[in-house]
């Protein structure tokens, strides 16, 4: 009886052990799980921070932009592109524009054409050549020099054109050589010379057109190509005060063109009054 008392109170403490494990287990892993959240949420809340310090610092904006400056993408080991760019803005003080742009013409490349007129209506249009890896630079400095009205940004791809020249230079390249091989391989007593120099002549001629033409291809790529245009606003129309004194002066004027005109008819009027009795006289007497 005694050992069965034992049993049953030793059993009991063994199931009431095996509870409180469990109990503590399933207590324990909220906990571990709300902490895990907790530390996710932290990392959450501090991991953005550096994005958003990135974010609410604006970006340096240009004034009197139209919309996003294009940004050229000048890649030469894959695309040849030769840049054309047409832009007109409008500026308050034309004169000051004209000298910044000489200091902007010196800076990126040279001037092909330029032409302005100071006058109510002052304008200014000028065409200048930018280095190609240049331009987004150019573009932007231009945009503090007046207000930006009209855009038009296009480009010519030369990579066709670059890859067929080559192979024409390297053709004629090999042409050449097979040609003058053959000029030291052949006997002196059967050589046509003049058949000979023509031949060579027009190799050399073509291998240079395709080495020129490889030359004008870069040089265009090279250069991107700006037509610009600078006006002022148009003026409020202004109150016109004629000038009172010119009308005095024209009186003045028309008095004197009759007096000269009276001087010269003098002698005329004179000599009308010496013929007329005598002619009167005439009349009368024919009359009768």
């Amino acid at each position: 009886m005694k050992n069965t008392l034992k049993l049953i109170i030793f059993a009991l403490f063994v199931f009431l052990l095996y509870c409180g494990k469990e109990s503590n287990s399933e207590s324990t892993a909220p906990v571990e799980s709300e902490i895990r959240s907790s530390d996710m949420v932290s990392e959450k809340k501090v991991a953005p921070s550096a994005p958003r310090a990135e974010e609410n610092i604006e970006p340096p904006s240009v004034e009197n932009q139209l919309g996003q400056v294009f940004v050229p993408i000048q890649n030469s080991s894959e695309r040849l592109l030769e840049y054309q760019v047409q832009m007109s803005y409008q500026t308050q003080d034309l004169i000051k524009t004209r000298k910044d742009l000489l200091s902007f013409i010196t800076k990126y490349g040279f001037i092909e054409s330029s032409s302005a007129v100071n006058t109510d209506s002052p304008y200014m249009s000028l065409r200048v050549h930018i280095r190609s890896e240049k331009l987004y630079e150019a573009l932007i400095e231009l945009d503090t020099y007046g207000v930006l009205l009209s855009e038009d940004i296009s480009t010519i791809d030369h990579t066709e054109g670059m890859v067929w020249q080559k192979i024409k230079s390297n053709r004629e390249k090999i042409r050449l050589g097979r040609r003058n091989n053959a000029n030291n391989q052949t006997s002196a007593n059967s050589k046509n010379w003049q058949e000979i120099e023509e031949a060579v002549t027009e190799s050399e001629n073509n291998l240079d057109s395709s080495e020129h033409e490889i030359w004008k291809i870069k040089d265009k790529v090279k250069w991107a190509t700006l037509s610009i245009n600078f006006s002022s606003p148009i003026p409020a129309d202004k109150i016109q005060i004629p000038t009172y004194k010119n009308a005095f002066i024209g009186i003045l004027n028309v008095f004197l063109e009759l007096t000269y005109y009276l001087i010269w008819m003098i002698p005329y009027l004179i000599l009308i009054g010496l013929l007329y009795l005598p002619l009167k006289k005439i009349y009368l007497y024919f009359k009768k």
